[in-house]
């Protein structure tokens, strides 16, 4: 899988969290370590999508 199939597959699980996050704070009694636990999955996604993009630039950066 190359380095975009990466990201865009990121960038998709991220959404869903997020949907998933906006869902749950929509109930009348939103399960606040749900939330919290979707929250801390999101934010380790980005930051997994952060190393992919430095990783993509590096690779550009040396086809270069």
């Amino acid at each position: 899988m190359s380095i975009e199939a990466h990201i865009q597959a990121i960038a998709t699980k991220r959404t869903e969290l997020k949907q998933r996050i906006t869902e749950e704070m929509a109930h009348p009694s939103p399960d606040f370590a749900l939330i919290s636990y979707l929250k801390k999955q999101n934010l380790r996604l980005k930051e997994e999508m952060q190393h992919y993009f430095m990783q993509l630039k590096k690779s550009g950066a040396s086809a270069s």
